[in-house]
Order: structure tokens, then sequence, then C-alpha cells
């Protein structure tokens, strides 16, 4: 198993957030493990945003679903770690099909309603499998008159450009669009990762509606000044001859994968020097290793698999010029701001996702989704425009200061503390 993510910066700051004390209840759709023993583990990751709470919340318990088996290999234990040990849990089903996630509803909304009966405070988001529990979650608070937190990180329902979709899809879409914004209006505080998120789902009481970037980077993780002036000083030295740059993400057609093979082809043809890493796994690989043995000429494609997202990534980032996000979707991907913690500027498609946490001309490039023509055109002013590439990177460090993951929950516990002295929880 991984060893635990450092826990320096929660305990340095932890003075600076007075604690809220108030029943508070996470129901959420991520996984955790129990293996034979009983022995409790969540994802790495998972486990390093619960940290995060725990600096500011202390009376927490988690609703999840519970899977009894042994967990993936860089799941962290929870055994003894003192950390979770005030930390109560409740172990929602976790079907392994659509139909037995259907059969299984009643025993969770039970499960939830038991749990949300001893909150005073209930968070939720309008993600989940095979039904979101923001759309069991909502309901049950309203009739228990708890207040209520809802996250919206992304707008996954939604059907993305120029991707076909079945009748079945379009259905569930509109489906999701009106009970996501009937959950959104009937929270007492949303929070999004995005501003079109706010304007198109929250329709009532705007006021109670928040943006806060998704960042995942540790303060620890950002390099100094003048470090990223060593290190853009070796990737523009005179022997210098190829614009390198990484994808990293899922394989799939949402993020673009699809465009970012064409430009390669384009380019190829061309003669343009570019080298290309891809990071990730999904549907998308084997046209991803295809296209890499069909580049004849100056491009050249490497497939690099994936990496724990520990320091080596980071450390790994800093090997390129710009990280390319060809999304097609609204998401906004993590991989902005890991980059800026790193000095790499981000050459992105501009999308609703991508255009909230790129500056044009100061932190990266944006140009027309889902145009392999665009891109191409994109990558070859890169490389004759390298120097800007470094200015726009040295120009990331300051914003990544700005949405390390610990400000992100700052803020955030500075609206929670907010609702709460407006309300009259007991």
């Amino acid at each position: 198993m991984w060893s635990k993510p450092r826990e320096s910066t929660l305990v340095s700051e932890e003075q600076s957030l007075p604690p809220i004390t108030k029943r508070y209840l996470l129901v959420i759709g991520i996984d955790c493990y129990c293996n034979e023993k009983g022995v409790r583990y969540l994802d790495r990751l998972w486990y390093k945003d619960l940290l995060e709470h725990l600096r500011y919340l202390k009376n927490f318990t988690l609703a999840s679903p519970c899977k009894k088996q042994e967990p993936p290999e860089d799941a962290i234990a929870l055994d003894n770690d003192p950390l979770f040990s005030g930390v109560q849990f409740i172990d929602l089903p976790s079907p392994k099909s659509f139909a037995q996630g259907i059969m299984l509803l009643p025993t969770t909304a039970l499960l939830l309603w038991k749990a949300i009966g001893h909150a005073d405070i209930v968070h939720s988001t309008v993600a989940g499998w095979p039904i979101p529990l923001g759309w069991l979650v909502t309901p049950i608070v309203k009739l228990q008159k708890k207040a209520y937190v809802l996250i919206v990180e992304s707008a996954f329902w939604r059907l993305q450009p120029g991707i076909p979709a079945t009748i079945q899809e379009r259905i569930r879409a509109y489906i999701s669009e009106i009970l996501n914004r009937w959950c959104v209006n009937n929270a007492d505080l949303s929070i999004f990762t995005q501003e079109e998120y706010r304007k198109s789902l929250l329709t009532k009481r705007k006021d109670r509606g928040h943006v806060i970037n998704a960042s995942w980077i540790d303060a620890e993780n950002i390099i100094s000044q003048d470090d990223a002036i060593k290190i853009w000083r070796k990737k523009l030295s005179p022997s210098t001859q190829e614009l390198k740059i990484l994808f990293a993400g899922r394989l799939v057609a949402s993020k673009g994968v699809l465009i970012l093979l064409e430009a390669m082809k384009l380019l190829d043809k061309e003669n343009i020097p570019i080298k290309l890493d891809i990071l990730g796994q999904g549907e998308l690989f084997d046209e991803c290793e295809k296209a890499s043995k069909e580049m004849k000429n100056s491009v050249e494609i490497r497939m690099r698999g994936t990496v724990p997202y520990i320091p080596t990534f980071f450390q790994l980032l800093q090997e390129y010029h710009a990280v390319v996000a060809p999304s097609i979707s609204d998401e906004q991907p993590r991989i902005v701001y890991d980059a800026y913690s790193q000095a790499v500027p981000l050459l992105a498609s501009d999308t609703d996702g991508l255009r909230d946490c790129i500056q044009h001309g100061k932190t990266g490039m944006l140009i027309r989704f889902n145009d392999p023509i665009a891109l191409a055109d994109l990558l070859k002013w890169s490389l004759q425009n390298m120097n800007q590439l470094e200015s726009m990177g040295m120009t990331t460090l300051n914003v990544a200061h700005s949405l390390t993951h610990q400000k992100m929950h700052q803020k955030r516990w500075s609206l929670l503390l907010e609702m709460v002295n407006k309300s009259t929880i007991p």
C-alpha cells in the first residue's frame, strides 16, 4: 500500500480554522473498502481530501458505498489512524449492476433516512450510480428540515458535442438536468467548480451559490520561482528543436483524445517537430497506440501509462513546454492546476470548464473546441513562440499559490461557517 500523504499542512494550518462542531454528514458515491479482517481502506486521493474536511469538521460522519473485498494497491488503511478515530461510517450498498442498484434503493433510502436524522448539516452531490445520491438525499433533507450543502463538480450527465447519443442517453440527460437543478435549488449552500454550472443549475436563491475551482495541489508541490527559471532555461536551451507536450487524463472521446490524434497527423504531414507524451488509460488506448505507430515524419507519440499522484508525477510535468487539454466536455480537468504548480502553461479548448480556470494569453492559450485544425495551428504557434510559453508558465505559479487544495477547503469552511451562523441549527 502507498504511504499516507504528508500531514504537515494539516497540523500547521489547523489553528487558523476554528472548528465547526455541528453533526456533519457527508453522503457521497465514492467507494470505501473493508477486507475480511474488518480493516477499512480509502482511495489515496479520497483519503487526502477527507483529511482536509477533518481540519474543520469535528463531528463527522461519512456515508458511502462499501465494498467487502480487498482494496486496490494504492488504497490507505484507516485502522489505528488517530485522525479518523472520531469519524463514524455508514456503509451504503455497493451494487454490482444497475438492476441490483434499483433493487437496493429501499435499503439505501432507509440507511440515509436514519443517518440524516442524526445529522445537523447534510452534504451531498449530484453524482452517483445507478441513481445520484443527491436524488435520494434532497427529499429526505427537506422532510427532516436539515441544513443542506450540495457540491457540483461536473455535469457528467450532459451530452457531449460531436459525440453521437442514443435516445436513452438523451432521455437520461434531460431527466438528470431537471432533477439536478431541483436538488441545487433546494440546497442552503451550493458550491460549483465553475461559473457555468452555477448559472445553468441554480435558478432560485442565487445568493446561496458560490464558485470554488477544484484543485488538489498542496503548497509543497509548487516549485519556487528560482527553480522555475532554471527549469525553463534548460527547456529552452539552443539545442531544443521540438515542442514537447503532455496529455494526461482518461483516454476517452470527451477528453478530446481523437481531436488530439487528428491534429498530430496533420502536423506530421507538415513535418512539424512535436513530441507528445500520453499519460492515462481508457477505451481509446488502442487508438492512441495505433496513431503512435502511424507517425512517419516529425511527430513522436509516446504512451507513458499511468503515474501515481505523488511527487514523481509533478517532477514529470517539469519536462514539458506545455500541457494540452483538448476537451470537448464542460468539465474542469485537475491537470490544469497540477501543471500550474510546475510553471507549465495549458494549450486547451475554449470550453466552459477550461475557460473558467485558464486566462487566455496569460496562463495558457484557448482555441475553438472540437477542431483539430485549430489545435494543430496552436501547436505550430507554440513551437515558434516558446518564450511566450515560458512567460505564461511563470505566471501560472502565482495562480497556483492561490488555488491549493488547502485554500479550496478554507473557502468551503468560510461558507459553511457563514451558513451555520445564519441558520437555526440547534
